[in-house]
């Protein structure tokens, strides 16, 4: 697989590349990251679907800690994804391809299976809703055509997880002019002129100046996570992450400047945490485009870049060889990710319910959702070829891949 996910990546120039194995170990990790970032939420402060009675200061920190790097750097890997998709493709055959990979696994088995219990569990949970999951079923679809008339992008609570992949066909479908020209000629000079920059001490920071416009001028325009601010944040990463490929520059970069990344998110998720104690959310967040709310949309860019670059630097160091385990985890990333939070959820409404410590509960639902989203996957998903295309995989021959 390739594209939406990377499968492969290159260092050196556009016209010579070799293969970056640390891009397929960071997709696969990034995958399990998310996985345990999805089991904490039954823990922090912030609200989700199910919630534990007791939350946790420890767990709400963890939340926010990892909400600052693992959603930029899954779009910068699918950024890079796409440059390889774009090299064997024409682009016509490369929206084809995300269709396939993307939509169908939204449209199918995303709306029509995995949602329909988070929804569920929202209604009950946060909507008072008393009715049995079967009642709540054709209620369910029959809100679709009212969502789809009020919110035709963001109905949230009908796509659940599953956001990313609609975030990601659209990003791929309107920045595929661009993508084509940074692969000619014009395009590479610029890309190499980039690289330049990113080759002296320091220049890796000139992405952070774009990230915190976006932030700064677009954030206090809507209300909530998933909005057309972050649309067009989260497609910055894609566009940063198509390019590093093109150039070894960028790569080297990111392998002298990883641990000096390290201390600046550090830094900022500090600095985050601060403002919030001492001015409150509301304060920060509301002011729009007062010295507090651009200082607050500033750190934030520093923090999601720093962090990036920084895990971006680990995989170049200590991840850039292959084998056996990287090879499965990067076909299994995209059906693990569609059906993987409503495993966590159904395990996690029993547990939740238990009288135990939150770390019990913790491990428990992460252990028994891995078990069970792996043997979904290869018990059915990888060895049924009908359930291979509605989960955007390959189909496998008579015979083997």
């Amino acid at each position: 697989m390739s594209g939406e996910f990377p499968s492969s990546a290159g260092t050196g120039t556009a016209a010579k590349s070799a293969r970056l194995h640390y891009i397929d170990w960071l997709r696969t990790l990034a995958m399990l990251a998310i996985f345990l970032f999805h089991t904490n939420r039954f823990f922090d402060a912030g609200g989700w679907h199910l919630k534990n009675a007791e939350l946790s200061d420890v767990s709400s920190g963890v939340s926010g800690f990892m909400d600052l790097w693992l959603m930029p750097l899954f779009f910068l890997l699918s950024g890079v994804g796409s440059w390889y998709a774009l090299k064997s493709r024409s682009g016509r055959q490369y929206l084809i391809d995300r269709v396939k990979r993307l939509l169908i696994p939204l449209y199918t088995v995303g709306v029509f299976v995995v949602v329909v219990p988070q929804v569920y569990f929202e209604w009950v949970t946060n909507k008072g809703y008393t009715g049995t999951f079967g009642e709540m079923i054709p209620k369910y679809f029959g809100a679709i055509p009212d969502k789809l008339n009020h919110s035709p992008l963001f109905f949230n609570v009908m796509y659940g997880h599953l956001w990313f992949l609609q975030f990601l066909f659209l990003i791929s479908l309107l920045t595929l002019p661009l993508l084509a020209y940074l692969k000619g000629e014009g395009g590479q000079r610029l890309v190499q002129r980039l690289a330049e920059w990113c080759s002296h001490r320091g220049g890796v920071f000139i992405f952070i100046l774009p990230l915190a416009l976006v932030r700064v001028g677009l954030e206090s325009f809507f209300e909530g996570n998933i909005t057309w601010a972050s649309f067009v944040y989260y497609a910055l990463f894609f566009l940063i992450g198509y390019i590093v490929p093109a150039d070894g520059r960028f790569t080297d970069s990111f392998r002298r400047t990883g641990w000096v990344c390290l201390v600046l998110g550090v830094l900022g998720w500090a600095s985050i945490g601060a403002m919030f104690v001492v001015y409150g959310y509301e304060d920060v967040m509301e002011a729009s485009f007062s010295p507090l709310f651009v200082l607050f949309q500033f750190v934030v860019s520093v923090a999601n870049w720093s962090f990036v670059v920084f895990i971006l630097s680990l995989g170049v160091r200590y991840l850039n060889f292959t084998n056996g385990v990287v090879r499965y985890g990067n076909e299994a990333v995209l059906p693990f990710y569609v059906v993987h939070q409503t495993v966590i959820l159904s395990i996690g409404w029993f547990v939740i319910q238990w009288s135990v410590g939150i770390p019990i509960k913790y491990l428990t639902i992460a252990a028994i959702s891995f078990v069970i989203i792996v043997a979904i996957y290869e018990l059915l998903i990888r060895r049924i070829n009908v359930l291979r295309f509605l989960f955007g995989m390959k189909l496998q021959r008579k015979g083997g891949e």
